[in-house]
Protein backbone atom coordinates (compact mmCIF):
# COMPACT_ATOMS: atom_id res chain seq x y z
CA UNK A 1 0.00 0.00 0.00
CA UNK A 2 1.02 3.70 -0.10
CA UNK A 3 3.46 4.96 2.21
CA UNK A 4 3.99 8.30 4.65
CA UNK A 5 6.77 9.46 6.90
CA UNK A 6 6.89 10.67 10.22
CA UNK A 7 9.26 12.19 12.45
CA UNK A 8 11.53 9.63 14.11
CA UNK A 9 12.04 7.44 11.01
CA UNK A 10 8.92 5.21 11.13
CA UNK A 11 6.86 4.56 7.82
CA UNK A 12 3.32 4.10 7.71
CA UNK A 13 0.02 4.03 5.62
CA UNK A 14 -2.19 6.80 5.17
CA UNK A 15 -5.12 7.34 2.69
CA UNK A 16 -5.71 11.17 2.67
CA UNK A 17 -4.77 13.77 0.55
CA UNK A 18 -4.28 16.57 2.88
CA UNK A 19 -6.19 18.54 5.14
CA UNK A 20 -8.12 20.78 2.96
CA UNK A 21 -11.84 20.27 3.34
CA UNK A 22 -12.90 20.00 -0.64
CA UNK A 23 -16.59 20.56 0.12
CA UNK A 24 -16.24 24.36 1.03
CA UNK A 25 -14.39 25.71 -2.07
CA UNK A 26 -15.74 27.02 -4.91
CA UNK A 27 -16.22 24.43 -8.23
CA UNK A 28 -16.04 27.54 -10.36
CA UNK A 29 -12.09 28.50 -9.26
CA UNK A 30 -9.16 28.06 -11.51
CA UNK A 31 -7.48 24.46 -10.91
CA UNK A 32 -3.85 25.61 -11.47
CA UNK A 33 -1.28 27.35 -9.01
CA UNK A 34 -1.43 31.10 -9.11
CA UNK A 35 1.55 31.96 -6.43
CA UNK A 36 4.57 31.22 -4.89
CA UNK A 37 3.71 30.28 -0.89
CA UNK A 38 5.71 31.45 1.67
CA UNK A 39 6.95 28.54 3.36
CA UNK A 40 9.81 27.16 1.07
CA UNK A 41 11.74 23.69 1.48
CA UNK A 42 15.22 23.27 2.11
CA UNK A 43 17.23 20.98 4.67
CA UNK A 44 20.05 22.58 6.89
CA UNK A 45 23.10 20.14 5.52
CA UNK A 46 21.56 19.28 2.20
CA UNK A 47 20.85 21.21 -1.00
CA UNK A 48 17.79 19.86 -3.90
CA UNK A 49 18.82 18.63 -7.16
CA UNK A 50 15.86 17.29 -8.32
CA UNK A 51 12.27 15.99 -6.69
CA UNK A 52 9.33 13.79 -7.11
CA UNK A 53 6.00 12.82 -5.74
CA UNK A 54 5.19 9.34 -4.92
CA UNK A 55 1.40 8.30 -6.32
CA UNK A 56 -0.58 9.94 -3.63
CA UNK A 57 1.46 13.32 -3.00
CA UNK A 58 1.90 12.03 0.50
CA UNK A 59 5.44 12.30 0.55
CA UNK A 60 7.78 14.03 -1.39
CA UNK A 61 11.44 12.81 -2.55
CA UNK A 62 14.45 15.48 -2.91
CA UNK A 63 17.70 14.26 -4.51
CA UNK A 64 20.90 16.17 -3.44
CA UNK A 65 24.38 16.16 -2.82
CA UNK A 66 26.54 12.93 -1.45
CA UNK A 67 24.19 10.69 -2.89
CA UNK A 68 21.52 11.62 -0.31
CA UNK A 69 18.07 11.75 -0.91
CA UNK A 70 15.19 13.64 1.58
CA UNK A 71 11.93 12.27 1.61
CA UNK A 72 9.53 14.86 3.03
CA UNK A 73 5.92 14.96 4.53
CA UNK A 74 4.34 17.07 2.63
CA UNK A 75 1.22 17.51 4.58
CA UNK A 76 3.73 18.62 7.99
CA UNK A 77 6.19 20.12 5.11
CA UNK A 78 8.77 18.18 7.55
CA UNK A 79 12.19 16.25 6.45
CA UNK A 80 11.14 12.29 7.68
CA UNK A 81 13.83 10.43 6.38
CA UNK A 82 17.23 10.88 4.95
CA UNK A 83 17.92 8.16 2.35
CA UNK A 84 22.21 8.13 2.82
CA UNK A 85 24.88 4.99 1.35
CA UNK A 86 27.30 4.24 4.33
CA UNK A 87 29.98 2.61 2.03
CA UNK A 88 33.30 4.19 1.92
CA UNK A 89 34.21 2.60 -0.98
CA UNK A 90 31.45 4.34 -3.03
CA UNK A 91 31.49 8.06 -2.25
CA UNK A 92 28.15 9.52 -3.73
CA UNK A 93 27.86 12.68 -5.73
CA UNK A 94 24.87 14.89 -7.11
CA UNK A 95 21.59 12.63 -7.11
CA UNK A 96 19.77 14.51 -10.11
CA UNK A 97 16.75 11.92 -10.98
CA UNK A 98 14.86 10.43 -8.54
CA UNK A 99 11.40 8.00 -9.21
CA UNK A 100 8.70 6.07 -7.12
CA UNK A 101 7.65 2.73 -7.29
CA UNK A 102 3.63 2.43 -7.76
CA UNK A 103 3.04 1.53 -3.77
CA UNK A 104 5.82 4.09 -2.73
CA UNK A 105 7.77 1.57 -0.90
CA UNK A 106 10.71 1.67 -3.14
CA UNK A 107 12.89 4.62 -4.69
CA UNK A 108 15.46 4.55 -7.37
CA UNK A 109 18.04 7.71 -7.81
CA UNK A 110 20.70 8.12 -10.19
CA UNK A 111 23.91 10.43 -9.84
CA UNK A 112 25.40 12.38 -11.64
CA UNK A 113 28.69 10.04 -11.87
CA UNK A 114 26.97 7.32 -13.22
CA UNK A 115 25.73 5.26 -9.65
CA UNK A 116 22.32 4.61 -9.79
CA UNK A 117 20.73 2.82 -6.50
CA UNK A 118 17.45 1.49 -5.46
CA UNK A 119 16.42 2.02 -2.08
CA UNK A 120 13.61 0.33 0.62
CA UNK A 121 11.60 3.06 1.57
CA UNK A 122 10.87 2.00 4.96
CA UNK A 123 13.98 0.33 5.98
CA UNK A 124 15.67 2.71 4.44
CA UNK A 125 18.55 0.46 2.90
CA UNK A 126 19.70 0.01 -0.81
CA UNK A 127 18.61 -2.80 -2.29
CA UNK A 128 19.99 -2.81 -5.66
CA UNK A 129 23.11 -0.71 -7.05
CA UNK A 130 24.98 -0.79 -10.17
CA UNK A 131 27.97 1.71 -11.55
CA UNK A 132 27.32 3.08 -15.59
CA UNK A 133 29.67 4.47 -17.97
CA UNK A 134 27.75 8.05 -17.91
CA UNK A 135 25.01 10.06 -15.82
CA UNK A 136 21.35 9.07 -16.41
CA UNK A 137 18.74 12.15 -16.87
CA UNK A 138 15.88 9.90 -16.68
CA UNK A 139 15.31 6.61 -14.31
CA UNK A 140 12.37 4.95 -13.25
CA UNK A 141 10.69 2.01 -11.72
CA UNK A 142 8.13 -0.27 -13.79
CA UNK A 143 4.36 0.50 -13.07
CA UNK A 144 3.80 -2.78 -13.98
CA UNK A 145 7.13 -4.90 -11.80
CA UNK A 146 8.63 -3.12 -9.11
CA UNK A 147 11.54 -4.90 -9.68
CA UNK A 148 12.71 -3.50 -13.49
CA UNK A 149 13.88 -0.20 -14.01
CA UNK A 150 14.58 1.74 -16.85
CA UNK A 151 17.98 4.04 -16.98
CA UNK A 152 18.95 6.07 -20.24
CA UNK A 153 22.63 6.65 -20.15
CA UNK A 154 23.65 9.86 -22.37
CA UNK A 155 26.56 7.94 -23.65
CA UNK A 156 25.27 4.60 -24.30
CA UNK A 157 22.16 2.70 -25.24
CA UNK A 158 18.91 2.84 -22.71
CA UNK A 159 19.41 -0.41 -19.85
CA UNK A 160 16.43 -2.22 -18.38
CA UNK A 161 17.59 -3.64 -15.42
CA UNK A 162 15.91 -6.52 -13.43
CA UNK A 163 17.33 -6.10 -9.34
CA UNK A 164 16.00 -9.09 -8.07
CA UNK A 165 18.31 -11.07 -10.96
CA UNK A 166 21.17 -7.94 -11.63
CA UNK A 167 20.35 -8.51 -15.29
CA UNK A 168 20.98 -5.60 -17.50
CA UNK A 169 19.08 -5.88 -20.98
CA UNK A 170 20.75 -3.06 -23.11
CA UNK A 171 17.74 -1.72 -25.73
CA UNK A 172 20.54 -2.21 -29.00
CA UNK A 173 18.16 -0.38 -31.68
CA UNK A 174 17.16 2.42 -30.02
CA UNK A 175 18.88 4.57 -31.80
CA UNK A 176 17.51 3.31 -35.47
CA UNK A 177 15.02 5.48 -37.30
CA UNK A 178 11.69 4.28 -39.05
CA UNK A 179 11.89 2.26 -42.02
CA UNK A 180 9.25 5.48 -43.43
CA UNK A 181 9.67 9.18 -42.28
CA UNK A 182 12.50 11.46 -43.39
CA UNK A 183 15.32 9.94 -45.71
CA UNK A 184 17.60 12.82 -44.44
CA UNK A 185 17.76 10.89 -41.26
CA UNK A 186 20.24 8.00 -41.96
CA UNK A 187 20.90 5.32 -39.21
CA UNK A 188 23.64 6.11 -36.74
CA UNK A 189 25.43 3.85 -34.12
CA UNK A 190 25.25 4.07 -30.64
CA UNK A 191 28.77 6.07 -30.48
CA UNK A 192 26.68 8.80 -33.02
CA UNK A 193 23.56 9.27 -31.42
CA UNK A 194 23.18 9.91 -27.83
CA UNK A 195 19.88 9.36 -25.59
CA UNK A 196 18.65 11.57 -22.82
CA UNK A 197 15.24 10.06 -22.00
CA UNK A 198 13.48 6.95 -21.92
CA UNK A 199 10.15 5.94 -19.85
CA UNK A 200 7.57 3.64 -19.33
CA UNK A 201 4.02 3.38 -20.20
CA UNK A 202 1.51 4.05 -17.75
CA UNK A 203 0.57 0.27 -18.32
CA UNK A 204 4.41 -0.74 -17.84
CA UNK A 205 4.28 -3.02 -21.01
CA UNK A 206 6.61 -0.76 -23.40
CA UNK A 207 9.25 1.92 -23.15
CA UNK A 208 9.47 4.83 -25.16
CA UNK A 209 12.84 6.17 -26.12
CA UNK A 210 13.69 9.52 -27.01
CA UNK A 211 17.26 10.71 -28.66
CA UNK A 212 19.41 13.18 -29.13
CA UNK A 213 18.63 12.86 -33.25
CA UNK A 214 14.88 14.08 -32.79
CA UNK A 215 13.99 10.16 -33.02
CA UNK A 216 10.98 8.22 -30.87
CA UNK A 217 11.30 4.47 -30.65
CA UNK A 218 8.64 2.36 -29.11
CA UNK A 219 9.71 -0.79 -27.37
CA UNK A 220 8.18 -3.76 -26.12
CA UNK A 221 8.96 -4.84 -22.40
CA UNK A 222 9.00 -8.41 -22.30
CA UNK A 223 11.42 -9.10 -25.77
CA UNK A 224 12.83 -5.59 -26.01
CA UNK A 225 11.49 -5.66 -29.87
CA UNK A 226 10.87 -2.50 -31.59
CA UNK A 227 7.46 -1.93 -32.05
CA UNK A 228 7.14 1.37 -33.74
CA UNK A 229 9.42 4.26 -34.40
CA UNK A 230 8.80 8.04 -36.05
CA UNK A 231 11.00 11.05 -36.45
CA UNK A 232 10.04 14.08 -34.50
CA UNK A 233 9.24 17.24 -37.18
CA UNK A 234 12.95 18.57 -35.83
CA UNK A 235 16.14 16.81 -35.32
CA UNK A 236 16.56 18.85 -32.23
CA UNK A 237 17.48 16.46 -29.13
CA UNK A 238 14.26 14.83 -27.21
CA UNK A 239 14.58 16.49 -23.52
CA UNK A 240 11.81 15.77 -21.91
CA UNK A 241 8.93 12.55 -22.48
CA UNK A 242 6.17 12.58 -20.16
CA UNK A 243 2.71 10.63 -20.27
CA UNK A 244 -0.96 11.30 -18.75
CA UNK A 245 -2.03 9.88 -16.29
CA UNK A 246 -4.24 7.57 -18.39
CA UNK A 247 -1.95 6.92 -20.89
CA UNK A 248 -4.23 8.62 -23.79
CA UNK A 249 -1.47 11.09 -24.82
CA UNK A 250 2.61 11.95 -24.15
CA UNK A 251 4.43 15.19 -24.09
CA UNK A 252 7.61 15.63 -25.73
CA UNK A 253 9.92 18.43 -25.28
CA UNK A 254 12.86 19.77 -27.46
CA UNK A 255 15.10 22.78 -27.47
CA UNK A 256 12.35 25.28 -27.70
CA UNK A 257 8.89 23.44 -28.65
CA UNK A 258 6.62 21.39 -26.23
CA UNK A 259 4.72 19.23 -28.74
CA UNK A 260 1.46 16.46 -27.03
CA UNK A 261 0.73 13.74 -29.10
CA UNK A 262 -2.57 11.15 -29.03
CA UNK A 263 -0.31 7.33 -27.61
CA UNK A 264 -3.08 5.43 -29.63
CA UNK A 265 -2.57 7.09 -33.30
CA UNK A 266 1.14 9.26 -33.00
CA UNK A 267 -0.70 11.97 -34.26
CA UNK A 268 0.01 15.51 -33.44
CA UNK A 269 -2.48 17.14 -31.04
CA UNK A 270 -1.09 20.45 -30.43
CA UNK A 271 2.17 22.16 -30.41
CA UNK A 272 3.26 25.00 -27.22
CA UNK A 273 6.45 27.44 -27.38
CA UNK A 274 7.02 31.26 -26.38
CA UNK A 275 6.61 32.85 -29.71
CA UNK A 276 8.23 35.90 -28.38
CA UNK A 277 11.22 35.11 -25.99
CA UNK A 278 11.93 31.60 -28.03
CA UNK A 279 12.57 30.36 -24.15
CA UNK A 280 14.19 26.94 -24.05
CA UNK A 281 12.84 24.36 -22.01
CA UNK A 282 14.73 22.86 -18.88
CA UNK A 283 11.77 20.31 -17.46
CA UNK A 284 8.16 20.20 -19.10
CA UNK A 285 4.83 18.00 -17.69
CA UNK A 286 1.29 17.31 -17.57
CA UNK A 287 -1.16 18.73 -14.66
CA UNK A 288 -2.36 15.90 -12.33
CA UNK A 289 -5.23 15.15 -14.75
CA UNK A 290 -3.69 15.88 -17.90
CA UNK A 291 -5.60 19.32 -18.48
CA UNK A 292 -2.65 21.83 -18.20
CA UNK A 293 0.92 21.69 -19.70
CA UNK A 294 3.89 23.16 -18.01
CA UNK A 295 7.16 24.39 -19.21
CA UNK A 296 9.95 25.04 -17.02
CA UNK A 297 12.14 27.81 -18.53
CA UNK A 298 16.32 26.26 -19.01
CA UNK A 299 17.56 30.06 -19.14
CA UNK A 300 20.55 31.26 -16.69
CA UNK A 301 19.16 33.53 -13.64
CA UNK A 302 15.23 32.49 -14.59
CA UNK A 303 12.72 30.97 -12.44
CA UNK A 304 10.11 30.99 -14.73
CA UNK A 305 7.16 27.93 -15.36
CA UNK A 306 4.67 28.29 -18.34
CA UNK A 307 1.21 27.61 -17.94
CA UNK A 308 -0.84 26.38 -21.39
CA UNK A 309 -4.58 25.20 -21.50
CA UNK A 310 -4.09 21.54 -23.04
CA UNK A 311 -6.92 21.34 -25.31
CA UNK A 312 -6.94 25.69 -26.37
CA UNK A 313 -3.41 26.21 -26.51
CA UNK A 314 -3.79 28.70 -24.40
CA UNK A 315 -1.42 30.18 -21.87
CA UNK A 316 -3.06 30.66 -18.73
CA UNK A 317 -0.09 31.31 -16.46
CA UNK A 318 3.02 32.48 -15.85
CA UNK A 319 4.84 31.38 -12.86
CA UNK A 320 7.44 33.75 -11.51
CA UNK A 321 10.01 33.02 -9.39
CA UNK A 322 13.34 34.60 -7.85
CA UNK A 323 16.69 35.50 -10.09
CA UNK A 324 18.24 32.42 -9.79
CA UNK A 325 18.17 28.77 -12.54
CA UNK A 326 15.78 26.05 -12.17
CA UNK A 327 16.79 22.71 -11.75
CA UNK A 328 13.68 20.24 -11.93
CA UNK A 329 9.91 20.76 -11.00
CA UNK A 330 7.06 18.15 -10.55
CA UNK A 331 3.24 18.36 -10.02
CA UNK A 332 1.08 16.92 -7.24
CA UNK A 333 -0.67 14.25 -8.30
CA UNK A 334 -3.84 15.51 -6.43
CA UNK A 335 -3.69 19.12 -5.61
CA UNK A 336 -3.45 21.86 -8.24
CA UNK A 337 0.16 22.43 -6.99
CA UNK A 338 3.83 22.52 -8.25
CA UNK A 339 6.98 22.43 -6.47
CA UNK A 340 10.13 23.65 -8.38
CA UNK A 341 13.88 23.09 -7.31
CA UNK A 342 15.79 26.21 -7.37
CA UNK A 343 19.46 26.65 -8.09
CA UNK A 344 20.05 27.98 -4.64
CA UNK A 345 19.04 24.25 -3.10
CA UNK A 346 15.62 25.14 -1.70
CA UNK A 347 12.28 24.01 -3.41
CA UNK A 348 9.73 26.45 -3.90
CA UNK A 349 5.80 25.59 -3.57
CA UNK A 350 3.94 26.99 -5.93
CA UNK A 351 -0.36 26.84 -5.26
CA UNK A 352 -4.07 28.03 -5.26
CA UNK A 353 -5.15 30.37 -2.98
CA UNK A 354 -8.33 29.00 -1.81
CA UNK A 355 -11.61 30.53 -1.01
CA UNK A 356 -13.97 28.81 1.14
CA UNK A 357 -17.62 29.06 -0.12
CA UNK A 358 -19.45 28.11 3.70
CA UNK A 359 -22.71 30.29 1.72
CA UNK A 360 -22.81 26.89 -0.01
CA UNK A 361 -24.27 25.25 2.85
CA UNK A 362 -25.77 28.02 4.86
CA UNK A 363 -28.16 30.54 2.57
CA UNK A 364 -29.02 32.95 5.11
CA UNK A 365 -25.07 33.42 5.85
CA UNK A 366 -23.95 36.66 4.41
CA UNK A 367 -20.36 36.96 3.31
CA UNK A 368 -18.68 40.13 3.83
CA UNK A 369 -15.92 40.99 1.45
CA UNK A 370 -14.37 43.31 4.12
CA UNK A 371 -14.65 43.84 8.04
CA UNK A 372 -17.70 45.71 9.23
CA UNK A 373 -17.89 46.93 12.88
CA UNK A 374 -21.11 45.22 14.53
CA UNK A 375 -22.62 46.41 18.04
CA UNK A 376 -23.52 43.55 19.75
CA UNK A 377 -26.22 43.73 22.84
CA UNK A 378 -25.99 43.82 26.03
CA UNK A 379 -26.79 39.87 27.18
CA UNK A 380 -25.94 38.84 23.30
CA UNK A 381 -23.52 36.56 24.44
CA UNK A 382 -24.34 36.27 27.74
CA UNK A 383 -24.04 32.42 29.66
CA UNK A 384 -28.16 31.95 30.64
CA UNK A 385 -29.06 28.54 31.77
CA UNK A 386 -31.87 27.65 29.24
CA UNK A 387 -34.03 26.71 32.22
CA UNK A 388 -34.30 30.01 32.90
CA UNK A 389 -34.59 31.30 29.75
CA UNK A 390 -37.78 28.98 28.86
CA UNK A 391 -38.95 30.04 32.44
CA UNK A 392 -38.61 33.90 31.78
CA UNK A 393 -40.43 33.23 28.46
CA UNK A 394 -43.33 31.40 30.03
CA UNK A 395 -43.75 34.39 32.43
CA UNK A 396 -44.02 36.95 29.18
CA UNK A 397 -46.52 35.33 27.67
CA UNK A 398 -48.18 35.10 30.89
CA UNK A 399 -47.71 38.30 31.34
CA UNK A 400 -49.34 39.21 27.54
CA UNK A 401 -52.19 36.84 28.28
CA UNK A 402 -53.04 38.52 31.13
CA UNK A 403 -52.32 42.16 30.31
CA UNK A 404 -54.36 41.68 26.56
CA UNK A 405 -57.65 42.53 28.24
CA UNK A 406 -60.40 45.19 27.34
CA UNK A 407 -59.52 48.27 28.66
CA UNK A 408 -61.01 51.84 28.46
CA UNK A 409 -60.44 54.07 25.59
CA UNK A 410 -59.43 57.54 25.79
CA UNK A 411 -62.75 59.87 26.02
CA UNK A 412 -61.98 62.06 23.03
CA UNK A 413 -61.23 58.85 20.68
CA UNK A 414 -63.89 56.26 20.04
CA UNK A 415 -61.35 53.06 19.77
CA UNK A 416 -61.67 50.56 22.48
CA UNK A 417 -58.59 48.25 21.23
CA UNK A 418 -55.36 49.31 23.30
CA UNK A 419 -52.14 47.96 24.60
CA UNK A 420 -51.26 46.65 27.93
CA UNK A 421 -48.82 49.18 28.33
CA UNK A 422 -51.16 51.67 27.68
CA UNK A 423 -54.44 50.43 30.08
CA UNK A 424 -52.96 51.95 33.44
CA UNK A 425 -52.18 55.14 32.01
CA UNK A 426 -55.95 55.21 30.66
CA UNK A 427 -57.28 54.17 33.85
CA UNK A 428 -55.77 57.08 35.81
CA UNK A 429 -56.85 59.10 33.22
CA UNK A 430 -60.60 57.80 34.22
CA UNK A 431 -59.98 58.26 38.07
CA UNK A 432 -58.98 61.88 37.63
CA UNK A 433 -61.72 62.99 35.24
CA UNK A 434 -64.41 61.27 37.23
CA UNK A 435 -62.78 63.12 40.57
CA UNK A 436 -63.60 66.30 38.96
CA UNK A 437 -66.84 65.16 38.91
CA UNK A 438 -67.54 64.25 42.26
CA UNK A 439 -66.08 67.65 43.11
CA UNK A 440 -69.16 69.73 40.70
Amino acid sequence: GEHRGRAGGRVVSAERWGTMNTQLLDPNEKDYPEQAEEEQLQHAHYLTRCCAFNRRGTLLASGCQDGVSVLWDFDTRGAVKVLRSHDPEEPGSHVIAVGWSLNGRRLVTAEEKGRVRVWDVEKGEVLFATKLDSPSLTVQISPADNDLVVVCPNASVPLLINIKTGTQRPIEGAQEVAETGDRSRTKASADQVKNYVALFTPDGNEIYVGSSKGILTMWHVETLTQRSSFPLPSTNAVRNLQFTRDGSMFLVSETGKIRVYNTRDGTLHREFLDQVNRTQWRKCCFSSEGNYVLGATAEKGEHIIYVWNKETGQLVKMLEGPKESLWDMAWHPARPLVVSCAHTGKMMVWAKQYQENYSAFAPNFKELEENEEYIEREDEFDLVDQQEVVKKKEEEEEKKKLGATACLAPLDSPHTVATPHTCEARRGQFRRRASKWRFR
